[in-house]
């Protein structure tokens, strides 16, 4: 018996081990087997320094992962965004529309590149420098991760084109408080107990993904490179549970110190003038000791390790001394377009940095024996900013694939350049351009106007592929309809077709128009009232006198089409308004467009006044533009339509 029960006890240690094995954490990689991660801000699109930044000018075909910053753990402990207008409600170019099961901001951009670019994965990052400021207490418990875990789930669920979460928590067990000169910073508590409360939370997240129907969703975070903040964690233990680890191996130096260094280092220099104690910063503050500390010290898997890159500068004023500024005395930091002025760091996008090289004063210079990175100095100015370049960034490319380390992350997108000079050379470095693209469809007869219907043929020249199709006017992605046969067409119709093939590239969308004239048209579409100018809400029908018809209207202006918005019942117009309808039977022409503008005088119009606190649907006058107020706020004094256009819409 006790023989028996010894047996039984293995068993039973052997299914708990079996369980406790994390699933799913297979490292997603790109075809030449290294990812590029870039990270994506969402506040890029209020700021010219950002260069405006939206979804679709990231260079989709460049980067493996997006990382979006920011969302956050609120104050209830849930998954929350930074920025709920920009990520879902600010109208974009593929906005679905204005309904509420309809996405727009940068989420409807998502969904929309996500069909475009399937393989490229979308990633929510939590936390940032400035947002952790609930980390520690939704770590500290079991029921405090749990309310965290159960809001990822549904997030997932909700949005399937999201490919998963990557916590940026900064940092455990670091006890931080605001910077009180920054507005966005809410500081990060944290103490020991982080160290094992953050490995419970990536396993319990994980243990979610499995348990949900998750488990092919991404987990990541981004750890710190200094070795002092890592023995504060776990890594040896957690990293089980990640795809990857993004390494921060940038602001390893800043004007928060008195000397001028290099803030990412490639490898130590024997001149660096830094401490050795009670941190050694002179030997370990660099991108091969941190690298290395992860990989021998902690045992993570080369391939599960992400080197970082700087898109920006960190620079410092009133410099005198060093070699050149370098390793000079410094007086404070320097401010760049990227910077709070209440509270600089000296920060410059690359793509100011490259136009500031050997010009207005500023000479570069670069240290090719050990760091291998540049350095702008103005003597005259007493400024250094220290940055990444395309030879530094070539040699950390390099340096990547010659440790077999998983792929570069890069802080962030905005900073490149508007080719994407930095962006475009990390991918031919890692990756490289060996994958080939199935050729484009082809249709036949090709789109134009028809008087009978046609038989339409989609064909394309890659042998294997498989053909796509959509007539909603739609993206085509790898589960729309399948091309087995040719396509009957008897009424106007927009054909989108994609062609895809194991192992190749997607091809690009080929779209046909084919508008088939049959002699007959459908009736224009009839108001109800008609349009003018009201002094209350109206509720104004549509109407067709061609038996059968489908009237689709719009809103915005735009022309109505196949797939606008389809008239069902009377529309109740509250603010001024401009409808325009069409009316469609298949078979049939399309009638003629009618347009009817509704004025609706009820909702006071004034000139714009300092001070005033406006509230939704509010019309001002200002410039000579009517502007309607869609987000109600205090009284201001001098914020305007033309200074933040996100809380205005532009009504005529």
């Amino acid at each position: 018996m006790k023989q028996l029960k010894k047996i039984i006890g293995v068993l039973l240690s052997l299914a708990l081990l079996v369980t406790m094995i994390p699933a799913g954490t297979g490292t997603v990689k790109a075809a030449g087997g290294k990812n590029i991660v870039a990270y994506f801000p969402n506040w890029g699109i209020y700021n010219s320094a950002h260069r405006s930044m939206t979804v679709g000018m990231i260079p989709w075909d460049k980067v493996t992962v997006i990382n979006h910053a920011f969302f956050e753990v609120d104050s209830s402990f849930k998954l929350a965004s930074t920025d709920t207008f920009a990520d879902f409600d600010k109208m974009m170019e593929h906005s679905e529309g204005w309904d509420a099961n309809q996405l727009r901001g940068h989420f409807g951009e998502y969904k929309y590149y996500k069909n475009l670019y399937p393989n490229v994965k979308v990633i929510i990052s939590v936390g940032g420098w400035t947002r952790g400021q609930n980390f520690h207490a939704m770590a500290l418990t079991s029921s405090g991760r749990a309310v965290f875990i159960q809001s990822i789930v549904d997030f997932l669920k909700k949005y399937p084109f999201i490919d998963g979460i990557d916590l940026d928590w900064e940092y455990p067990g670091v006890n931080r408080t605001a910077d009180p000169n920054d507005q966005y910073d809410r500081g990060c508590p944290g103490g020991p107990e982080d160290k094992q409360n953050f490995t419970s939370l990536l396993r319990e997240i994980r243990q979610a993904y499995n348990n949900n129907g998750l488990s092919g969703k991404l987990l990541t975070i981004a750890v710190p490179s200094g070795y002092d903040k890592l023995a504060l964690q776990e890594p040896d233990v957690y990293a089980q549970y990640l795809d990857w680890l993004n390494v921060m191996t940038y602001d390893m130096h800043g004007a928060w110190e008195t000397t001028t260094n290099h803030q990412s280092p490639l490898y130590a220099n024997p001149n660096d003038p830094s401490a050795t104690a009670p941190v050694d910063i002179k030997n370990k503050y660099n991108t091969d000791a941190a690298m290395k500390t992860l990989q021998q010290v902690y045992k993570v898997p080369a391939e599960k390790l992400y080197v970082g890159t700087p898109y920006y500068s960190r620079g410092w004023k009133g410099v005198t001394g060093g070699v050149n500024g370098m390793y000079g005395t410094a007086t404070g930091a320097a401010t760049g377009t990227w910077d709070n002025p209440q509270s600089p760091g000296g920060q410059y996008p690359y793509f100011t940095l490259k136009t500031m090289e050997n010009q207005g004063g500023y000479v570069k210079y670069r240290d090719d024996t050990y760091t291998k990175t540049p350095w702008l100095y103005n003597a005259a100015q007493g400024i250094v900013l220290s940055y990444e370049d395309t030879t530094s960034l070539s040699a950390r490319c390099d340096y990547i694939n010659s440790n077999g380390y998983g792929g570069l992350i890069l802080w962030e997108i905005s900073g490149d350049t508007s080719d994407y000079e930095l962006t475009t050379l990390a991918h031919q470095k890692l990756i490289g351009n060996t994958t080939q693209t199935v050729a484009t469809p082809v249709f036949q007869p090709a789109a134009g106007i028809y008087t009978s219907a046609q038989t339409v043929t989609i064909t394309a020249a890659t042998s294997g592929a498989e053909i796509r199709y959509t007539t909603d006017g739609s993206e085509p992605v790898a589960s729309s309809s399948l091309y087995s046969s040719p396509l009957m067409v008897s009424a106007t119709t927009t054909i989108k077709a994609k062609a895809f093939k194991s192992g190749m590239n997607n091809s690009a969308t080929a779209t046909a128009v084919y508008t088939i004239s049959t002699g007959q048209t459908v009736a224009s579409p009839v108001f109800s009232p008609a349009g003018g100018t009201y002094s209350s809400a109206q509720a104004v029908t549509i109407s067709c006198a061609t038996s059968g018809a489908q009237i689709r209207y719009t809103t915005d202006g735009t022309e109505p089409a196949a797939n606008s918005a389809l008239y069902s019942s009377a529309l109740t117009v509250s603010v001024t308004t401009t409808i325009k309808a069409k009316a469609f039977v298949s078979g049939m022409s399309d009638s003629a467009t009618v347009t009817q503008t509704y004025t609706i005088s009820s909702v006071q119009t004034n000139a714009w006044a300092a001070g005033t606190a406006y509230k939704v649907l509010d019309l001002v006058t200002y410039n000579g533009k009517t502007y309607q107020c869609i987000q109600a706020h205090t009284a201001l004094s001098v914020w305007t339509p033309d200074i933040v256009p996100a809380l205005w819409r532009l009504v005529q």
